[in-house]
């Protein structure tokens, strides 16, 4: 090990040390980890390694090392922003549902994030690094019996002057369905009809509301989840490929080498069952992409354009879908490693809820399949799914390497 690797890792080995704890995502919006953020990035831009460098030396300490991980990858994404030498607008595209509890702050609910308050926060701190950045917020209410939009609303009118000229947002989709818009994407119903919206619907609204929009430079439209396990600041990393022309859309992904994750263990087991699933019923996609279902995707407005006529799934899976989209239509698409920090006490999917849902997803999966010839629909696997009932999910849930074993290790 050279002199400079040799003093870098001493460093890092006090950075690490000096970490707040991370348990969960609203540990990585507190004060106290936005100052050892700082103190990150002014070590960061002072010192001679390369982000790929010190995060191949964080990695060695393990999960000791995941909150100096999650600060570098927010200071990597600043150094990008800082280093914009043409004009881009981002448009930070929020579906909500039930999520009024994260929006409040965490001395107003147990479960509380201030996650709209945050996001703004982080936005104007990036458009504060560059003159050529400019981030847009559109938050879209699915439908939400809390009324999560009317809550985001009013947050964002305490920014008085972006909320006014529009540059942040909020729709809601139960008005959009009641008044015909134009912009709703085809046969959307309401939540109790035969095509409603479960995120997907929302997402797309909010699309196809904003892709069109005349911004300043390149247009660049992000899927975020209404949470803050992804930490929002890290978009300049999700973003790199694009500016730099090796992609048109990007996936973040929880699962690669540099990506510093901390998910919870019920999750992550209906995770790697689901995950081996799809990727056997999307084959093409399986060898480019490994983590799907995470709301953290950048496209490019000119990409979205030409893929958004071909999007049928309205729930979870339609961020598959926009990833398969992309790969029939010649799309250039990439993944990047980004950080995940857990919010599962406050999802708002739980319990049996989950147990269907994750059924639906599967059999939305197998349209996908069809309508885009991923796999041939005499496949034992496809034909399986086309009979099961809920109750052997659940059981198959209970089980999973049996199932795996019957149906996708050998290959089937």
């Amino acid at each position: 090990m050279s002199s400079t690797y040799r003093d870098s890792n001493t460093t890092i080995e006090r950075l690490i040390a000096q970490s707040p704890s991370i348990t969960e995502a609203y540990d990585t919006t507190t004060p106290v980890f936005d100052a050892y953020t700082e103190t990150i990035d002014t070590w960061y831009q002072n010192q001679p390694l390369a982000y790929s460098q010190i995060d191949k030396l964080a990695r060695q300490y393990n999960t000791d090392a995941l909150g100096f991980r999650i600060a570098l990858k927010i200071v990597e994404s600043w150094r990008i922003i800082r280093s914009l030498e043409a004009p881009v607008t981002l448009t930070l595209l929020n579906p909500v549902y039930k999520e009024t509890g994260r929006m409040q702050r965490r001395e107003e609910h147990p479960h509380g994030e201030n996650s709209i308050r945050y996001k703004v926060k982080s936005l104007r701190q990036l458009e504060r690094l560059s003159a050529n950045f400019e981030a847009r917020f559109v938050v879209i209410d699915d439908e939400c019996p809390d009324n999560s939009g009317g809550m985001a609303q009013e947050i964002l009118r305490e920014y008085a002057e972006d909320y006014d000229n529009g540059k942040y947002r909020v729709f809601f989709l139960r008005d959009a369905i009641d008044d015909h818009n134009p912009d709703l994407p085809p046969n959307l119903t309401h939540k109790a009809g035969s095509n409603g919206s479960v995120k997907g619907g929302a997402l797309l609204y909010g699309t196809r509301k904003t892709v069109n929009d005349e911004v300043k430079g390149l247009h660049i439209l992000v899927d975020n989840d209404a949470d803050l396990s992804i930490h929002p600041a890290q978009v300049g990393i999700l973003i790199e490929d694009i500016l730099t022309g090796k992609a048109q859309a990007v996936a973040g992904s929880r699962r690669e080498l540099d990506s510093a994750a901390f998910v919870g263990g019920s999750r992550n087991k209906r995770g790697k069952l689901f995950i081996q699933i799809w990727q056997h019923l999307l084959p093409q996609l399986a060898q480019q992409i490994v983590d799907t279902n995470r709301g953290f995707k950048a496209f490019t407005a000119e990409a979205l354009q030409k893929i958004l006529d071909s999007i049928q799934i309205y729930t979870f899976p339609y961020q598959i879908e926009l990833l398969v989209a992309c790969l029939y239509h010649g799309i250039l698409l990439n993944k990047r490693g980004i950080a995940y920090v857990d919010s599962e006490a406050a999802s708002t999917q739980q319990g049996a809820q989950l147990t269907q849902t994750y059924l639906n997803q599967i059999m939305q999966i197998v349209n996908i399949s069809q309508r885009y010839q991923t796999i041939d629909q005499n496949d034992e696997l496809v034909q399986f799914f086309h009979t099961l009932s809920e109750e052997q999910w659940r059981e198959i849930e209970m089980n999973p390497q049996r199932f795996l074993s019957e149906y996708l290790e050998r290959g089937c």
